[in-house]
């Protein structure tokens, strides 16, 4: 084994359409598992086709949310709904690890293709079924998106202000969360199985995972009844919050007192404590819309990005406000080699570029090789490795199984 192929040998195959399932998927291909996706040959994942910015994506069915977690993989056209789509899924499942899902719950065994059904033909498989709510429950059959999840776990009641109300985070944060959850559930029981030999089922839930996103919030109103609501950046505990400076934003988090003397230091504003509206925290929260004032008046004197240094240098976290842009041309992310970015697409226009493994190990590390298939580019290759000869391909195509759409 070399330090790329951590999990070499290992057979993904997912049912898994929109973020969080392919997300999770995605981890276990960058480590060189394979993982094979089955896309309907009738409804393709609405997430090949989101409009974005980037012009002609979607058009070709590569939209940059199913390019995120695309790349490593195969894609494979098979209408599950016929019988003859289920028998090749279950032989496909036969010799497989790990089976994903994402449909609605009961969705797989609607077709004959549940954890139950497949265990007796695979033992030692584990199945991973990746929901809004979860498979049990009042609200286990109930349509699931991250927004909703968001509302539904409290986490939009702590942000935003009392002028916007409720918000939720600007990107699919119970999708991806969802996804990494599943990954670790998928890596503890193949660590299970190599231990027991025993393979086992699997159920995610986005609610659940939101919710363990706050987890310290989630703590105090469990525990104290109590929690503070719509904190914006600060909430005028602390110095933590976003100040305008003279050319950008910086996000100072200045959470105890050693680092909040650090940090009057660093603007050269040891006054500010000895004020009597700022002397202690009691009256800081009382007074913080005047602290918050002599604070931006002082950086003003100087950039975000100024600030960010001398700052961060005095032991402080500051960091300045980047755009998307900013933030994957900055240095730290480039000696990071966080992303990865595939040859010119001629058909597409663009080098696709994708964010790897948010770690690194040093014997088994994370690795991209091929980019992000196009819509059924492997059916084919894996019908042929399932020992069908060509007139029977043919027929599969003919009758739809594995029909693929018009371009």
């Amino acid at each position: 084994m070399t330090h790329r192929d951590m999990f070499q040998g290992i057979k993904v195959l997912a049912v898994a359409r929109q973020i969080a399932a392919p997300f999770a998927t995605y981890q276990l291909a960058m480590h060189g598992a394979e993982v094979l996706t089955i896309d309907n040959p009738k409804e393709i994942d609405s997430m090949r086709l989101v409009t974005g910015a980037g012009n002609g994506l979607p058009r070709h069915a590569m939209s940059h949310s199913f390019l995120a977690q695309a790349a490593n993989k195969k894609s494979m056209q098979l209408d599950l709904s016929k019988p003859k789509g289920q028998e090749i899924f279950r032989r496909l499942a036969a010799e497989s690890d790990i089976v994903v899902e994402n449909l609605v719950a009961g969705g797989m065994a609607k077709y004959g293709l549940g954890y139950d059904d497949l265990k007796s033909i695979n033992p030692s498989l584990i199945y991973c079924s990746v929901t809004g709510y979860g498979q049990t429950g009042p609200a286990s059959r109930r349509a699931a998106i991250d927004g909703a999840v968001q509302a539904a776990s409290g986490l939009m009641s702590l942000s935003g202000t009392k002028e916007t109300g409720p918000m939720k985070v600007g990107f699919l944060m119970a999708d991806y969360a969802t996804g990494y959850a599943a990954a670790l559930a998928i890596v503890s029981a193949l660590y299970f199985r190599k231990v027991t030999g025993e393979g086992q089922y699997i159920d995610c839930a986005m609610l659940d995972t939101a919710m363990t996103m706050a987890g310290a919030d989630v703590c105090e109103a469990a525990t104290t009844g109590k929690y503070k609501p719509l904190r914006g950046n600060g909430d005028g505990r602390y110095v933590s919050n976003v100040f305008q400076c003279k050319d950008g934003l910086l996000s100072v988090a200045a959470t105890t007192e050693s680092r909040r003397q650090r940090f009057w230091k660093a603007i050269e504003r040891t006054d500010i404590p000895l004020d009597p509206r700022f002397c202690n925290q009691e009256v800081v929260f009382k007074n913080y819309p005047a602290l918050h004032v002599e604070i931006e008046a002082t950086l003003a004197g100087k950039t975000a990005l100024e600030w960010e240094e001398i700052i961060s240098d005095a032991g402080v976290a500051a960091m300045a406000v980047r755009d998307l842009h900013q933030a994957i041309s900055n240095p730290q992310i480039e000696h990071r080699g966080l992303m990865h970015r595939f040859a010119h697409d001629e058909e597409l226009g663009y080098s696709i570029c994708v964010p790897k493994a948010p770690y690194q190990l040093s014997k088994s590390g994370a690795h991209i090789h091929s980019p992000p298939p196009r819509v059924g580019q492997h059916t084919d290759e894996i019908l042929v490795r399932l020992g069908f000869g060509a007139s029977e391909i043919a027929e599969l195509h003919k009758t739809g199984i594995v029909q693929a759409l018009p371009k």
